[in-house]
């Protein structure tokens, strides 16, 4: 029975992580930007449970309490105005003040409530750690630490199901109230935990029961007096579906590219509700490929009120952006680039938006040679700010040269659009008047253009902003405070090697996560794989250890810094290229030959280590580290994450040469 319990509680645990970073930033629309802040917290909290696993106490009693103060405390918070300071770098916060006044004596700075969100979540997870860690002393270390990883892989596995069938939130609640409800069967706090699980589904439903949900986004439908329809996503207003026969500037806008290209084939990145599909329509454009990301926003833009979507000249694809374009077929007289602009980070390890490997060198590149002879290249974005403009400008130089022309307008829905392409040039002959209406690019600019390796759109520079600083420092002595008090901090409560380890394997997976959504799409999918797939590479170690009972972990750490460095310098675009099937053995290797290496150090050492509460513990502290670590990528590029992970290996591997373990 033990060891049921243990696989439902590792269940839980990796469950509810993925649904508190999914649900929290649907109600608390700035933790959408902080995404992996979500994360650490439960890092922090289980790690803390673990290395409470000696007390006494039963904390796993106080988790159904714990969790309905998390839950209502973010519904309430959507609720309440959340003030962003007037010198915060990210752009995208130029649209977000004073948008969210209902009860009008609150007022919360951003970095206050990303304390308190930290705080509560770290607070849900520590009872959970601890659970874990008490079950595990049954059984032996390396058969315990299965156990919890084949829990994990379970919960991942059925919350990637939940997502497919874009389930809403209560019915994740419903699963974790569940599960919840069998741990404590039969124990005291039954009834309790019952009555509180049903008050939690019940409270998500009822404050929900307007909302669909996507495997990205809480997504909202609202009808407008002109008969358009209004798309908000995580409460944020995303895009509208414009009834163009109501709103004849809009149509005029959409189709503007039109008046002066005459396409067979368009691409539509970023299809959306349908604007630009109806434009290309209108235009009598006889093949149009529309590809959009979300398959729930795709249903809502059926429900277009021209129906753009219904005619055979369009074909749809709901895929990412680049995962498209590197498998497309046939070339094309206009890609149009439809205001693509995320309002959630996607990736649950990362500071990566959805829509950032769209927005890169690489990306305009793979897009200009998709273009046919006389193809032109369309890019329509809302940019907030002129270093934004510039950006992107600088960014269309470095792939079409001085072959592009731009345009700017008002803010509505978009207010810049770049023409670029080989077929721009007989269009500037066929009709002079558009070299007055869309003059030259701007002189050339220094500005850092966004790269895969680099692909920050939403900084001006390479660097932390201000805002950023701030919130991390306030997270570090959040968790500090968490240790001290309840470990209580003793340099012998926390092993640096297992620290270590922890830390340079969330760097490690973090940027597993961004190699391969670059090779496959930033989808929800190609996260779950991943995050599936380090699990059983955490499996596959330990059964190679239980099997093999190798002794000595140098050997693993030769070859892990080896593959690590190979990593670091192999050239990630070659493999954009290849088929399918030989990207995905590439790719494979290229990610997973480390984290075996890692998984099956971590194993040997574990195996042998007798306080295993201490061991997982200091781990996933050394986990929340890596999480912040993680954000020098916006000063270095992720492939910097490599050298971060190797300095992080190369510590721990120092203190097993010191009998540290």
């Amino acid at each position: 029975m033990n060891k049921i319990t243990l696989i439902l509680v590792s269940f839980l645990s990796l469950f509810l992580e993925l649904c508190f970073i999914r649900w929290v930033p649907a109600h608390v629309f700035s933790v959408s930007f902080f995404t992996n802040v979500i994360l650490i917290a439960a890092f922090l909290g289980l790690g803390l449970g673990f290395l409470l696993t000696e007390k006494k106490w039963n904390l796993f009693d106080l988790f159904p309490w714990a969790l309905i103060f998390a839950v209502l405390s973010v519904l309430f918070l959507r609720r309440i105005q959340i003030t962003v300071p007037p010198d915060a770098k990210t752009w995208i916060w130029s649209y977000y003040q004073e948008n969210r006044l209902y009860v009008p004596p609150f007022k919360i700075s951003i970095i206050s409530v990303l304390g308190f969100i930290f705080s509560i979540g770290a607070l849900v997870f520590i009872p959970v750690g601890q659970k874990i860690g008490k079950l595990m002393k049954e059984f032996s270390p390396l058969h315990a630490y299965s156990l919890n990883i084949f829990g994990s892989l379970l919960g991942v596995i059925f919350f990637g199901a939940m997502s497919f069938f874009n389930l809403p939130a209560f019915l994740w609640f419903l699963a974790a109230g569940l599960i919840t409800s069998f741990i404590f069967y039969k124990k005291r706090g039954f009834f309790t935990a019952v009555i509180i699980m049903i008050s939690i589904v019940a409270a998500v439903g009822l404050a929900e029961r307007d909302i669909l949900w996507s495997p990205y986004y809480s997504i909202e439908s609202r009808k407008t007096e002109q008969g358009s329809m209004s798309i908000y996503v995580n409460q944020f207003l995303h895009q509208r579906a414009i009834n163009f026969e109501k709103e004849k500037y809009m149509a005029e806008k959409f189709l503007f590219p039109y008046r002066w290209f005459s396409p067979e084939r368009v691409l539509i990145i970023g299809s959306g509700t349908g604007n630009d599909v109806l434009a290309a329509r209108l235009a009598g454009v006889k093949h149009i490929d529309a590809v959009e990301i979300d398959p729930v926003i795709l249903m809502l833009g059926r429900e277009h009120p021209q129906r753009p979507y219904d005619s055979e000249a369009v074909r749809i694809f709901v895929d990412d952006a680049r995962s498209f374009m590197h498998k497309a077929s046939g070339r094309y007289d206009m890609i149009v680039f439809g205001t693509l602009d995320s309002q959630a980070m996607l990736s649950v390890t990362s500071s990566i938006r959805l829509d950032n490997y769209v927005y890169t060198r690489q990306a305009l590149k793979e897009a200009r040679e998709l273009l046919t002879e006389n193809g032109v290249m369309v890019l329509l974005f809302s940019a907030p700010t002129d270093w934004m403009k510039i950006k992107l400008l600088e960014l269309t130089r470095t792939v079409f040269g001085e072959d592009a022309r731009y345009g700017i307008s008002d803010n509505y829905l978009f207010n810049l659009i770049i023409f670029a392409g080989p077929g721009l040039g007989k269009a500037l002959l066929d009709y002079p008047e558009l070299s007055r209406i869309m003059p030259l690019l701007p002189e050339k600019s220094n500005i850092k253009v966004p790269s895969d390796d680099w692909p920050y759109l939403y900084l001006e520079k390479p660097c932390i902003p201000q805002m950023y600083k701030k919130t991390i420092l306030m997270l570090l002595l959040i968790s500090l405070a968490y240790i001290v008090i309840l470990t209580p901090f003793k340099f012998g409560k926390i092993n640096v090697f297992f620290l270590a380890l922890g830390c340079g394997f969330l760097l490690l997976e973090a940027k597993s996560i961004t190699t391969l959504s670059l090779l496959f799409g930033s989808t929800w999918i190609v996260n779950a794989v991943v995050f599936s797939a380090i699990l059983f590479l955490a499996l596959l170690a330990n059964w190679f250890v239980m099997a093999r009972q190798p002794a000595r972990t140098g050997w693993f750490f030769i070859g892990l810094i080896l593959s690590l460095i190979f990593a670091y310098l192999f050239p990630l675009a070659s493999l954009l290229k290849l088929d399918f099937f030989t990207k995905i053995l590439m790719a494979g290797f290229l990610t997973g030959l480390p984290i075996f290496f890692a998984a099956t150090i971590f194993a040997i050492a574990f195996k042998n280590f007798k306080q295993a509460g201490i061991a997982l513990g200091s781990n996933l502290v050394g986990a929340v580290i890596g999480g912040f670590l993680e954000y020098l990528s916006m000063v270095w590029g992720l492939n910097s994450l490599y050298i971060v992970a190797i300095i992080g290996y190369l510590i721990a591997w120092f203190c097993l040469i010191k009998k540290q373990v």
